[in-house]
């Protein structure tokens, strides 16, 4: 019930993300991991599509799209988008969640997309969520979650802010869990209305910890990144000079790719965005090219 009141507050912070350039660059690059796998008549399933930002896309280049998102609001958007663009014969909405995939058979999409974490705010059924987008995965899995030591810093800076305090991150370091405190709970059993301002409870994970669950659930995994490193280690007004200059743009997303896939960065990614992703395929299906 959190995560759909947060979600149905945050459809318009959501799309003026877009408008910061690391958050920019972090989609651009998401879909760079994806494109590969993609091309006309394909079955995809967008788990936890949220206003549409990757599925209005895919229907545009002729993928067969079912969109589903737990916030009703985050649907009505994406219905909008796909609408004006004249692609609804192309995309169908569905309203649920990533840990109950239960209307869908087994291996039944060709490509399964859960992208800017939605398996990390399935929390506490995160490990449900990924049997269940693993089981319906017929060839790729590309899935993106929360990198716990990217956003440990972020949770330092946020609980000594609020607390002068460190238990928070000592918890979150140690198994990836951001719960709420029971000082925000008690406000949110005085004030219902506080969950549309407080961050969602989490799981971050680790990049083994992320790769042994979805080998355990019988895909193999053939590509980690921690996506959005080197953009988060630059400053933002040479982020803006080259998202600015189409050229420079395109050589800056390739070197991106490139770094952000080094083992020494796994534990970095965006502080933006999710930042740890990765492509799985079922080991008894071939390559998509």
């Amino acid at each position: 019930m959190i995560h759909r009141i947060f979600w149905n507050a945050h459809v318009r912070r959501e799309k003026l993300r877009d408008r910061n350039p690391e958050k920019r660059i972090h989609t651009d690059l998401v879909f760079r991991e994806i494109l590969p796998f993609v091309r006309e008549g394909v079955k995809v399933l967008d788990a936890g599509g949220g206003y549409g930002r990757y599925s209005l896309e895919l229907a545009r280049r002729g993928c067969q799209v079912v969109h589903l998102d737990l916030s009703p609001r985050m649907l009505r958007e994406a219905q909008e988008l796909v609408r004006e663009a004249g692609f609804e014969n192309r995309v169908t909405f569905v309203c649920g969640k990533v840990q109950d995939l239960s209307a869908f058979a087994d291996e039944s999409f060709d490509l399964v997309l859960s992208l800017d974490a939605p398996v990390s705010y399935a929390y506490p059924e995160e490990k449900r969520a990924l049997r269940e987008l693993c089981r319906v995965t017929g060839r790729t899995l590309v899935l993106s979650v929360v990198n716990r030591l990217g956003q440990l810093p972020v949770v330092v800076e946020r609980e000594i802010h609020l607390r002068k305090s460190l238990a928070l991150s000592w918890q979150f370091f140690k198994n990836g869990n951001w719960d709420h405190p029971s000082f925000f709970q008690a406000m949110e059993e005085r004030m219902p209305f506080l969950a549309r301002f407080l961050f969602p409870p989490l799981h971050a994970f680790l990049p083994k910890e992320i790769v042994d669950a979805v080998e355990d659930c019988g895909l193999e995994v053939r590509r980690i990144v921690a996506t959005g490193s080197l953009t988060r280690l630059l400053s933002r007004r040479t982020l803006r000079t080259i998202v600015r200059n189409p050229k420079l743009y395109e050589e800056f997303l390739e070197l991106s790719r490139l770094y952000d896939a080094q083992f020494e960065v796994l534990g970095v990614g965006s502080r933006v965005a999710s930042g740890l992703l990765l492509v799985a395929e079922r080991k008894h299906s071939g390559a998509m090219v």
